[in-house]
């Protein structure tokens, strides 16, 4: 999980212009920002198939199959989403949670 520079650089010039309490004030809207981004937008596009749902074969680059990482949706459900999005959204969360644990357990875990 990456921290984005313009975070690092918002709280910087919060703390030089107002003090700590700018400080504060500054980590609050950024802190409500994310949490809202959560709301409206839950899911991202999942990293190692860039969203496309297929993988490519290791040894035949050329052939495809289901993306294991998302389960061929290409998509994922965000970090923060999993514990402060919606309920609808957390409950999609420990649900495929608990199908992988399943799946691993059976031994049919890609």
């Amino acid at each position: 999980m990456r921290f984005p520079a313009i975070l690092i650089v918002i709280l910087i010039l919060s703390l030089a212009a107002g003090g700590m309490p700018g400080l504060i004030i500054a980590a609050v809207i950024l802190a409500a920002g994310y949490l809202f981004s959560l709301r409206l937008n839950p899911r991202i596009r999942h990293r190692s198939c860039r969203g496309s749902g297929r993988a490519s074969g290791w040894l035949y680059t050329w052939t495809w199959h289901r993306c294991a990482g998302c389960g061929g949706r290409g998509q994922v459900i965000r970090w923060g989403a999993t514990r402060w999005g919606t309920p609808r959204i957390r409950e999609e969360a420990a649900q495929q949670a608990a199908a992988v644990t399943e799946a691993r357990q059976r031994n049919t875990w890609r």
